[in-house]
């Protein structure tokens, strides 16, 4: 799968080959095949992977004595961090031009698994009164969407670098501001 990576990061996805992918692997075509049938089994493997890394994310629980900015703030750290992070940033870029291409292959992401987390943490401070009514799975997409716009995109489609640790602060800073004075009851 690191092979199909590289090259579909390099090259795209439609121009990139079995063949291709196995040469950079290291290994036979024939080798490839007896583990994805075809190069949409493995890309779906690399969109499979990228969910489970999701999934294995600390979770940040909602506690209504902890102060909301301070909560909010641990759980923008840890998305922004999965977003950064090299496994992201290559799966992202390696996988951008098919979802480009092929709309319903991005609905087998399931947008929704990616927010669960913040869905979560919205209800569970909504339930105790510390947020005002709110679409939760439409607040956890704001959130998210704040938090991709400055510290994932510019990375993906601008080649700017990773934002260093001071940005990273004021992007989960204004993030969490914005969303507060948005929600908070």
């Amino acid at each position: 799968m690191s092979a199909a990576v590289e090259q579909f990061q390099a090259r795209g996805y439609y121009a990139t080959s079995m063949n291709a992918i196995a040469e950079v692997a290291n290994v036979s075509k024939r080798t490839l095949y007896n583990h994805f049938d075809s190069k949409e089994t493995l890309f779906d493997a690399i969109l499979e992977t990228l969910a489970n890394a999701s999934a294995e994310l600390t979770t940040c629980v909602f506690d209504e004595n902890r102060d909301l900015a301070e909560q909010l703030a641990e759980l923008a750290t840890v998305e922004l961090n999965f977003l950064t992070s090299p496994s992201v940033q290559a799966l992202a870029r390696a996988g951008l031009s098919r979802l480009l291409g092929e709309p319903e292959v991005g609905k087998k992401l399931n947008q929704r698994h990616f927010h669960k987390r913040i869905e979560r943490w919205l209800r569970d401070a909504q339930e105790a009164g510390c947020l005002v009514e709110l679409d939760t799975p439409f607040a956890a997409k704001q959130f998210m969407g704040l938090l991709s716009a400055f510290g994932f995109w510019p990375s993906i489609c601008s080649g700017e670098s990773i934002p260093g640790k001071k940005k990273r602060e004021r992007i989960i800073d204004e993030t969490v501001r914005m969303f507060l004075n948005s929600y908070e009851a």
